[in-house]
């Protein structure tokens, strides 16, 4: 009889040693914000149970509200937002030159991969389109069974070339966990440290969340990383520096072009709402689980805009044409993926309220 397993998310090494940090402030009134309609944001963030809606325009906070007994200090486990972020590392691991370009194949890292998985990319992963199939659900069923994110990842089948498909990706999106280590010869937690905890003064106590499986006879088996918990106004961060174009308090912090790429759409006749671990809002139709969605992604919402979307709606989004970067963390159970979705509503309502310049 098989023995049961219990998976659960801990902890991992807490960051201390951070610079203290804060955004510097605006009125809504000196951002040319009318606060009525921000208000009217506000009120359908707080009726789709958000913890927290930040704004800031050029790179200064305008806007800052907490509910359910949630502060500016709390951090929040952000799921799939933290590719946003984890983009801007893959970036400054190329910077660093412990991966030699974009395209490289992830296999130079992770040979165990099989052959058929060997044209798989760097930049492939990022695009959602690495030819394999794979989806959240089989990531997290292996878990269950105490089978770890890496050997689930080798064990996909390949069903297309890469760039020819889309698919949502979680199991390819490990993969570059375990190539980042190997590339680098750190783990991914102390890489995060070195290249985005310390250099854009995240707050103390920011951490990867790890998932660990155990049965009666064996405990804390790792299984590998599930995200970042970090407070809002450091989630914020990476779309202000996609905006500035890889700056970061006026200094360059990854290489323009990277930080461009990660908002282009790599194959718009695939999928013309996803770039490089961002959903970009760029046309009039979008896809869930490879299959076609008739409609926009974030209708209401401008063109340009883009974001990253974690489970129960932890969202980082940017507005380059609006100056704009929000940030919306909480819990509810409508996605990005519903039509007409409070996230598409909310981020509409915001860009309206910016007066015309």
């Amino acid at each position: 009889m098989a023995e049961d397993i219990l998976v659960s998310n801990q902890p991992g090494t807490i960051f201390y040693g951070g610079r203290q940090f804060s955004w510097p402030t605006a009125t809504l009134e000196a951002a040319k914000i009318d606060p009525m309609i921000v208000d009217v944001a506000a009120s359908i963030a707080e009726r789709y149970n958000s913890d927290s809606l930040l704004i800031l325009r050029h790179g200064k906070l305008v806007y800052e509200q907490y509910w359910n007994e949630r502060v500016a200090t709390d951090f929040q486990q952000t799921y799939s937002g933290t590719k946003s972020i984890f983009s801007l590392l893959v970036g400054r691991v190329i910077q660093q030159g412990y991966v030699e370009h974009f395209d490289q194949k992830v296999r130079d890292f992770v040979p165990e991969m099989p052959k058929s998985q060997g044209q798989v990319t760097f930049q492939n992963i990022l695009a959602m389109m690495p030819g394999t199939l794979n989806v959240t659900a089989e990531v997290e069923g292996a878990s269950a069974q105490g089978i770890t994110h890496l050997d689930t990842a080798l064990t996909r089948e390949v069903v297309a070339l890469p760039f020819a498909r889309y698919s949502y990706n979680n199991s390819a999106y490990r993969l570059l966990h375990t190539a980042l280590e190997r590339a680098s010869g750190k783990t991914l937690e102390d890489l995060t440290v070195e290249e985005i905890f310390e250099p854009l003064s995240f707050s103390e106590g920011t951490h990867w969340v790890l998932k660990y499986a155990s049965t009666q006879k064996k405990s804390d088996v790792f299984l590998g990383y599930q995200s970042i918990k970090m407070t809002p106004t450091d989630f914020a961060k990476s779309a202000q520096i996609i905006i500035d174009h890889g700056n970061w308090q006026g200094k360059p912090f990854v290489d323009p072009n990277y930080t461009n790429n990660l908002i282009k759409v790599q194959r718009p006749e695939v999928n013309p709402s996803f770039a490089l671990f961002h959903h970009i809002n760029g046309d009039a139709f979008c896809q869930m689980d490879g299959k076609k969605i008739p409609y926009k992604l974030l209708p209401g919402a401008p063109d340009d805009t883009f974001l990253m979307y974690g489970n129960g709606g932890q969202v980082v989004a940017g507005i380059p044409s609006k100056g704009l970067v929000v940030v919306r963390t909480g819990n509810h159970e409508e996605t990005i993926y519903h039509k007409n979705n409070f996230i598409a509503r909310l981020l509409g309502k915001i860009a309206a309220s910016i007066a015309k310049e």
